[in-house]
C-alpha cells in the first residue's frame, strides 16, 4: 500500500460554470443553425459576414438572408439561450445546496 497525502474536494466555482455554459452556447447554436438550415459550418461563417446591400436602381436593401432563414436562426437562437440558461441555473442552484 502507498501512503497518499490527504486530498481537499474542490469543485469548479460559479464563474467558470457559467463560462462553461455560455461558452458551449455558442457551439451549440452554430451546430443547430447548420443541422436546421442544412448549412456546412464554412457556410454558416459566410453568411454571417454577409450584410444587406443597397440595390442603387431601386434603393432598396436586397438582403443577404431569407425571411425564413432570419425566423429559423431566431428560433434556434431562443431554443438555445433558454437551454443554456436552465443548465446555468440548475448548476448554480446545485452549488448552493451544497454549501448548506
Amino acid at each position: 500500500m502507498t501512503n497518499k497525502p490527504n486530498r481537499r474536494k474542490t469543485r469548479a466555482n460559479t464563474l467558470a460554470t457559467l463560462h462553461k455554459v455560455y461558452t458551449q452556447q455558442s457551439v451549440e447554436f452554430r451546430e443547430q443553425v447548420c443541422k436546421e438550415c442544412k448549412w456546412s459550418v464554412p457556410t454558416f461563417y459566410r453568411k454571417m459576414r454577409l450584410k444587406d446591400v443597397l440595390d442603387d436602381d431601386t434603393d432598396t436593401y436586397i438582403p443577404s438572408l431569407s425571411n425564413a432563414e432570419k425566423e429559423k436562426i431566431e428560433a434556434i437562437f431562443a431554443e438555445v439561450y433558454k437551454k443554456s440558461w436552465n443548465r446555468a441555473v440548475r448548476s448554480t442552484k446545485n452549488k448552493a445546496s451544497l454549501n448548506k
